[in-house]
Order: structure tokens, then sequence, then C-alpha cells
């Protein structure tokens, strides 16, 4: 007998609900620009990336994200773009920072009823218009897109190489979100915090009419002051390329929202400042870190995941956290919390500095300049342990220090009346210069 089937699939209403729920606006745009970044890196590899733009504009009607970053394939288009996941023959590039697939999908969905996606490479040319409403009316209906345009083999000149992304009909807590005076800040500063590296190669990003400026992350170094560096690779299964490890920590100037660690996954920084126990702080066990506290707001520590496939990296599904049962990230992150223990410790010998007459730890970190970390790990021929030297200054030994005693009025009132001065400080001043004079010249 033939029985109808038991359906399981999930209604599109439901997908969309869960895919966005938890989605914050900012994040749905960085999701944007990393699909910029990772068009920008199969077209460039490892060279810089002048000459590539990423723009964003967007109002209370409309988003529109469009870079010059290369375009997308018309295979990719058909059979990969568009799909909710990772399809397991698609390969990725070196350095890539899409992981999941769902990044353009969810983004769209997100935002508004009506979307735009067109892309250009130097022989091809499609779009692909989508309606949302339209899509999810049948839950047992194909769940794919149509082309509009589909154009193969024609010359396209460089200027139009690229891929628009463009979203209309917003939703109205998008439109609000949009509207907002500060979002516009608060989008440029979160890119110029996490896709910072891309910035240092040269990718130009700018929001509205803000470009994002290329601010490197730095640490002190001198001779007397040597940040830690850590190079390994952690081991992947049988056929799984390794995962790269670099993690450079040191101290820069007293800022405590600056204070913490920075991880990086391909390039894409998903905690920046951190301070939580996700990173060690506060960690109790055989080496342990307190809980940040304001005499370790010089503390910058930075760790750098590398995997040809971005899958094996320890990041969550939206890139805005680690995923901390990851092996990779556990076996990383004990080796972050022993790095971490010396400079905290030599931070602590600085705080007790504060009252005496001689600092050679903060006359070291006082003639240290700040160099990119970029820089350091360049120049760097392996490990090195962390290093932080006293240093005697001697031209700051003549800095002017606060003597105070007290002696009867009686007496003093003498004593001033002989040197002829009018002030109990000038007392104190005469005295000692008549004492350094006959004793110490």
């Amino acid at each position: 007998m033939d029985h109808p089937p038991v359906k399981a699939a999930p209604t599109k209403g439901l997908f969309l609900e869960a895919l966005t729920r938890d989605l914050d606006l900012q994040d749905a745009v960085q999701d944007l620009v990393d699909n910029s970044i990772d068009a920008a890196t199969r077209r460039r590899g490892h060279s810089p990336f002048g000459g590539l733009h990423v723009k964003i504009n967007f109002s209370k009607d409309q988003f529109e994200i469009q870079d010059n970053c290369g375009g997308i394939d018309l295979q990719t288009a058909s059979e990969i773009l568009f799909r909710l996941g990772r399809p397991a023959s698609r390969k990725s590039v070196a350095g890539e920072v899409g992981r999941f697939g769902i990044g353009l999908k969810r983004a769209i969905f997100m935002m508004g009823k009506n979307a735009l996606v067109e892309s250009y490479t130097s022989s091809s040319h499609f779009s692909v218009p989508i309606s949302v409403d339209e899509w999810k009316k049948n839950d047992d209906g194909d769940w794919d897109f149509a082309f509009e345009i589909y154009q193969d083999g024609i010359a396209v000149p460089e200027e139009k190489i690229g891929t628009l992304v463009k979203v209309w009909n917003l939703y109205p807590g998008i439109a609000e979100g949009f509207a907002q005076s500060d979002f516009v800040a608060g989008l440029v500063s979160t890119l110029q915090k996490k896709h910072k590296l891309a910035l240092e190669k040269g990718l130009a990003v700018q929001v509205r009419d803000t470009p994002l400026i290329s601010q490197p992350y730095t640490l002190k170094s001198s001779e007397y002051l040597r940040p830690s560096v850590r190079q390994f690779d952690i081991k992947g299964p049988p056929g799984k390329p390794p995962v790269s490890v670099k993690l450079i920590a040191g101290v820069e100037e007293s800022k405590p929202a600056e204070s913490g660690w920075y991880v990086s996954c391909n390039g894409r920084f998903i905690l920046v400042a951190d301070k939580s126990q996700k990173t060690g702080w506060g960690e109790v066990g055989d080496m342990r870190i307190p809980r940040m506290h304001h005499q370790f707001a010089r503390f910058r520590g930075f760790a750098f995941f590398e995997c040809d496939e971005p899958e094996r990296l320890p990041w969550n599904s939206s890139k805005t956290s680690v995923d901390v049962e990851s092996q990779v990230y556990s076996k990383t992150r004990r080796i972050m919390i022993e790095t971490t223990r010396p400079i905290i410790d030599r931070l602590n010998e600085l705080d007790a500095e504060s009252d005496a007459d001689d600092r050679p730890l903060s006359d070291a970190i006082q003639s240290a300049g700040s160099t990119s970390i970029t820089a350091l790990l360049a120049e760097s021929s392996g490990d090195s342990m962390f290093s932080w030297k006293g240093r005697n200054d001697m031209s700051k030994l003549d800095r002017p220090v606060r003597i105070a005693y007290t002696r009867p009025l009686n007496k003093v009132r003498k004593l001033r009346d002989k040197l002829a001065v009018e002030t109990n400080r000038e007392v104190g001043e005469r005295t000692f210069d008549y004492c350094y004079e006959h004793e110490i010249r």
C-alpha cells in the first residue's frame, strides 16, 4: 500500500526567522564586506589590494554595497552563491574569510523584501532579482531563484568588473537602524577594527562619504622592551591542512578600552580587546591570570589563526566570537595564558614603581617606540620571550621630587628670619641647598 510521505522539511518562513533572528545589523553588513574581501583575495592572493574598493551606502529606503574586487563567475552564481550553506564540492581559497556560505543570503533576508545581486567578470555578466515574499509563498515549491540576465563570453571593460548587492523595501527595524545618527560612526569604527589587515593591504572601504582609515595595531618595542612571539601549527585530521597560529603580545599606551586580546581568523578580527575568560582572564588553574584591572591597561595580545579551509578555524557562524570548544582554540588558549602571565607580572612591578624615586621600568617604556604588529611578525625569525628590562634614564633623574617634614613652629620662624625668606617652603628649599652644598659638593 502506498502512503503519503511524513513531511519534515522546514517552512521557508520559519527558516528565514531562525536564520536572521540573532543577527546584528552591523554584523550583516560586515558579512557582505567579508565577501568583497574574499573576492579581492581570489583576485590578488597575498599581493596588496591597491586599486580595489568597497563602497557602502544606505538610507531608510535601501541598502547598497558595491565593489570592484573581481566579480562572480557564472558557475559560482548558478551552483554556489545562493545555496543556503557551503556545498562539499566548494573548494576554499587560501586566506578566505567565508566559512558557512550564508552571509549574503542571511543579510538580504534580514534587511528587506526585495534585493538584486548583479556581477561582472572580465567575460560574463549576470543579475538575480529576489522577491522574498514571492519566494516564501510555497513551502513545497522551488527554493531556487532565477537569473534575469545571464551573459557569457562577452568583453567587459575593466571599470565595470565587480559586484553590486542592493536591498530595498527595508523592514521597519532595519530602516530605523540605518537612520540612526550614530550608525555610520559605529559601523566605521567596527569595520576599521575587524578588517584592519585588509585595510593595511590597501583595500579602500568607504561608508557613505567616510573612508576607512588604516591604523595598524602596534606594540612598544626597543632594546629594553620586546614583545613575546609564538608561532606553531596545529595538525588536522588526515587529509586536512594544519591551522597556522601566530601569537604576539606585549605592552602599549595605557588605554583601558583597547587593552586585552585580539583574535583574528584568516585576517578577520572576531575578538577585539577581549578581557573575558574566553581569552584567559580570571582563569583559575595551574597558571592563574587575574581579571582585567586598570593597571593592566597597557596589555595587548594578538592571536592570528590561518588555514586554507576556513571551517577548521575556531570562530562561530556569525564571526563575532571564538568557538571555545574548538580543539584548535583550546590548545591555543593555554599558550595565550602562558604568554599573558609574565607581562602581567611586569605590569604589577610597573605599578609598584609609581611612588618610587627611581622608575627604571617606566623609563624603559617611555623611551620605547610603537611598531606595527605586522612589522614585528615580519622581522621575527622564530619564537621569542617577552622582555622588559629596566632603564635608568639619567635625563629623568633631574625631575623635581617633593620632600616633606615637620618641625616646631618657633624654630621654623627663627630660621625663616635668619634666612630672610617669607614662606616655610622657602625654608625647606634653602636648607636643602645649604646641606647639599656643604655635604655633597
